[in-house]
């Protein structure tokens, strides 16, 4: 079976995850990631109170995933170079993840799906908060 990272970002969860479930469907073998990436949040970067519910949800996140055999895979760093290195790591063929709105990371998100389908990686986002995609809305 071939390997998927699932980049975890404020989706913390196991349960009604979109990029878990592609991964899933897709017949991959699932790499839980969480990349601690604060500085790339521009005006949105995490405060304290942010800062220990993430703790918390991080070491609930990772209790889950070893019950089920697994295990949250910590990183720090800039997300591009720690899912290529991940990537180069596992032989991942593919990573999911969840989409995020804010204006400093929907380009990073962009850029990042491009850098890795122009390597040969199925770079998949999903729409893991929102009834309907902003793009989609309509007046």
């Amino acid at each position: 079976m071939s390997v998927a990272l699932v980049w975890f970002r404020r989706d913390l969860r196991l349960q009604d995850n979109p990029a878990l479930q592609a991964a899933l469907d897709a017949g991959h073998v699932p790499v839980p990631v969480y990349i601690h990436a604060p500085h790339e949040e521009g005006d949105w970067a995490p405060g304290g109170a942010s800062n220990a519910w993430l703790h918390r949800s991080l070491a609930a996140l990772d209790a889950d995933l070893r019950a089920r055999g697994s295990a949250l895979v910590l990183c720090h760093g800039d997300s591009q170079a720690e899912l290529e290195r991940l990537i180069a790591q596992t032989g991942a063929v593919a990573v999911h993840w969840n989409r995020k709105y804010e204006p400093a990371t929907q380009p990073r998100d962009a850029s990042i799906k491009r850098i890795l389908r122009e390597q040969g990686v199925d770079a998949q986002s999903c729409n893991g908060s929102l009834l309907f995609e902003p793009w989609d809305v309509a007046t």
